[in-house]
């Protein structure tokens, strides 16, 4: 039997990220470990950091081409621009969103570095509570896109500021009033809600933005105990996705050890240990992605 197969569904992950590049690598290793689906958060850093160089407009030709369908696409701009010329930024980003839905594209993705790192070119921090992107958000409900929004990190990352010199805290608050602004579109809070650093705080974010979803790939049990987490996690099964950040197939050539074989089973077993429903284990790994991101 294929690793990752040995529930009677597939697995959906819902935070992958994968390109032209490794394409054929990528999509056997996605059915070794029985991934049937998931949302590919196309581009950005991730790309530009590990040399690619690929094209949006391409790689959706490609997945219709190819019948990809079940892996939703989200874009993922260059928010750095944003910094320097935010005008033409916004200008193009809709434009693009735009012309990208029409070539099956059904989200945007929101990083870090809009709050972290970007400046503006008086020195301000670029960050994604600015008015200047509120056409960015009317686009994408106008569309009904998804927006998944990495915004912080641990609060590990705040030991020293941050390049924009914003705390964690105010990070926080910028977000929630776009998020909190547009009921209308669905949210995915990336990384356990952006790294919620308790399942209590993760529990009252959801409670507060009833309109947001967020992917699990943190292990929650860092910060509480087993319990609390199985009982967070039955409670807000609708809402949680899983996921694994993961974007390297197992095949990779050896320059990158951020690949399938020394995340997928660890992270895979950790869930399976907590002792959760078959109706709870079966929302988080598939259903809820079936239900919201894959075609009818």
């Amino acid at each position: 039997m294929k690793r990752g197969t040995e529930t009677p569904y597939p697995l959906f992950d819902a935070h992958m990220h994968f390109s032209q590049a490794y394409l054929e690598a990528g999509l056997a290793s996605f059915e070794t470990y029985g991934i049937g689906g998931g949302i590919n958060l196309w581009g950005g850093a991730f790309l530009h950091g590990h040399g690619f160089s690929c094209d949006f407009r391409e790689f959706l030709e490609i997945r219709r081409r190819r019948g990809l369908e079940r892996f939703a696409a989200f874009y993922w701009p260059p928010w750095s621009e944003f910094g320097w010329r935010p005008e033409a930024f916004v200008r193009r980003l809709c434009d693009d969103m735009r012309r990208y839905a029409a070539l099956g594209a059904t989200g945007l993705k929101v990083w870090k570095d809009l709050g972290m790192f970007i400046l503006h070119a008086d020195g301000t921090p670029a960050t994604m509570d600015e008015p200047a992107l509120e056409c960015v958000w009317a686009t994408a409900a106008e569309l009904g896109w998804t927006i998944a929004v990495h915004q912080a990190d641990p609060s590990r990352a705040f030991a020293r500021p941050t390049r924009a010199g914003l705390s964690r805290e105010e990070l926080f608050e910028r977000r929630n009033r776009v998020l909190s602004a547009h009921p209308e579109i669905r949210f995915i809070l990336c990384h356990n809600g952006n790294d919620v650093e308790s399942v209590a705080g993760w529990a009252a974010l959801l409670e507060a933005q009833p309109h947001c979803l967020a992917d699990m790939n943190r292990d929650p049990c860092r910060h509480d105990t087993v319990e609390d987490v199985r009982d967070f996690l039955e409670r807000y099964a609708d809402r949680i996705l899983w996921g694994t950040d993961l974007g390297m197939p197992q095949d990779r050539p050896g320059d990158d050890a951020w690949c399938m074989e020394h995340i997928f089973n660890p992270w895979r077993s950790r869930l399976a240990s907590w002792g959760l429903s078959d109706e709870a284990l079966h929302k988080i790994t598939w259903g809820n992605g079936e239900r919201y991101f894959l075609p009818g």
